[in-house]
């Protein structure tokens, strides 16, 4: 984890200049902001004017409101579900008519890190972050990784398999080493890699869908995770 509290902070910074953007192009004082949440959702829903100064100020997180001032904040600042779900990562607690609820119910935001030649992906390391991924409830995995794939060791001779660019989502609870699957590794002097497990009289060998890229046996490798889905931009497989 970085050392540096303003980077550890970016994502609460973000959100808090949204929030700020946002009730600044309704027009609203933040005490009509306040107001108009007591009206969407009572007094469950009410957030004072002086909580919403702090929230816009990053000095206090969206996600320690309670999910009904959650829901009151949003209407009151005519947040359209989709981009609501995709910018804070929160559910939602309930849909209001027009909402596009069923279709964000079913995503999840997940930071996407570079896929990089050293180092394990730290997921409190908000700093490695270089994009967000909206996962399908589907696909999703607790605690999974989205990495974004540089090198060309896992491209086929066709052209296909995992290409630069391409995101892999990794299941970091899932580290039984299997015979032909695809794994996020990290080879110690290598660094992190994405290879294909095999095993040959009886060792076990990482090697590359890209033919021109030879096997490898490590003597010590820490296990990341299993590939498990894999998408390149623009194109879901």
């Amino acid at each position: 984890m970085t050392g540096d509290p303003f980077l550890r902070d970016l994502p609460s910074l973000e959100l808090a200049a949204w929030l700020g953007a946002r009730r600044t192009a309704l027009n609203l004082q933040q005490g009509q902001v306040s107001a108009r949440t007591l009206n969407y959702g009572g007094q469950a829903g009410r957030v004072t004017q002086p909580y919403l100064s702090r929230l816009e100020r990053g000095t206090r997180p969206l996600e320690a409101l309670t999910p009904a001032r959650q829901d009151a904040l949003r209407r009151a600042l005519e947040i359209p579900a989709g981009e609501w779900v995709a910018r804070t990562g929160l559910p939602l607690l309930q849909a209001a008519p027009g909402d596009d609820a069923l279709e964000v119910l079913e995503l999840v935001r997940v930071p996407v890190r570079a896929l990089a030649s050293a180092g394990l992906p730290v997921t409190e390391d908000h700093a490695s972050v270089i994009d967000h991924e909206l996962v399908p409830v589907r696909d999703h995995r607790p605690g999974m990784l989205v990495l974004e794939v540089g090198g060309e060791s896992m491209t086929t001779a066709a052209g296909g398999g995992i290409r630069p660019g391409d995101r892999i989502y990794v299941d970091p609870g899932d580290l039984d080493l299997r015979e032909g699957l695809v794994y996020v590794l990290h080879i110690s002097g290598l660094g992190l890699t994405v290879k294909r497990l095999r095993r040959y009289g009886g060792a076990l060998w990482l090697t590359s869908d890209n033919p021109d890229h030879p096997p490898v046996k490590p003597e010590e490798v820490t296990v990341v995770g299993r590939v498990y889905f894999h998408q390149p931009r623009g194109v879901r497989l």
